[in-house]
């Protein structure tokens, strides 16, 4: 008896201790492996969700290109009441016509059409600006002083020489440049000297007038045809 209680002892024993070993070795085995959120991979996007995310980015495109055609638009501008003064301006000045006699429209001066990022920047400053003058300010008193320099700015040399190419002739291209024209070119094209501004710096009050700038000699004729408008 005692024997076998010897045995059932060694055996309880050695059932515990294996049964230990075994429970040691999972632990390591489990500790070792990944898990199934770390083996787990991200599941990539199914056919129908591209199709969906191209649909969708297409239309945006699509809108945003839409929106910008419509807003550049000379009729878009002329919505607002305060933009008719210049439209009347426009009109009577050298630039209401191009070469081919066709009407000049406000996007053609005050859109810059060098690269896509400008013009969309230029286009959303320019259109948050109209929107809080034409709202808040009610679009009365505009400080004319004050948008000179802005609207400059905005006028790239890209849209002047989409008409004047060839700057040896004068504006209407049936003759030669004045010799001060000519030099004065030659400085902005770098063969005489190099100029530091634009071709707005020098070609001014070409589209509109201001009271301010009627005084100006160079803007006798123009002056007088506003006068007739002005109230």
């Amino acid at each position: 008896m005692v024997y076998l209680a010897l045995v059932l002892l060694f055996v309880a024993k050695f059932t515990i201790y294996a049964s230990k070993s075994i429970f040691r070795t999972k632990m390591l085995l489990a500790l070792a492996e990944p898990s199934a959120m770390e083996t787990k991979t991200m599941p990539y996007p199914s056919k129908r969700v591209w199709i969906v995310g191209c649909i969708a980015l297409a239309a945006c495109v699509g809108l945003a290109a839409a929106g910008v055609s419509y807003s550049s638009q000379t009729a878009f501008c002329l919505s607002c009441h305060e933009m008719r003064v210049y439209q009347d301006e426009l009109m009577l000045s050298p630039h209401a016509k191009d070469v081919q006699g066709k009407a000049i429209g406000c996007s053609q001066c005050h859109i810059p059409s060098g690269n896509l990022a400008r013009m969309l920047g230029a286009k959303a400053w320019m259109g948050i600006k109209d929107l809080w003058v034409h709202n808040v300010d009610g679009g009365t008193d505009l400080n004319r002083a004050a948008m000179q320099p802005i609207a400059r700015r905005f006028t790239d040399d890209a849209n002047c020489r989409a008409c004047h190419k060839d700057l040896t002739r004068n504006a209407k291209a049936d003759g030669p440049v004045s010799v001060e024209g000519r030099l004065a070119h030659e400085n902005y094209e770098g063969k005489n000297g190099q100029a530091r501004s634009g071709c707005v710096g020098c070609h001014r009050n070409l589209a509109h007038l201001p009271v301010f700038d009627e005084r100006i000699p160079a803007n006798t004729k123009f002056a007088q045809k506003i006068k007739e408008i002005r109230p």
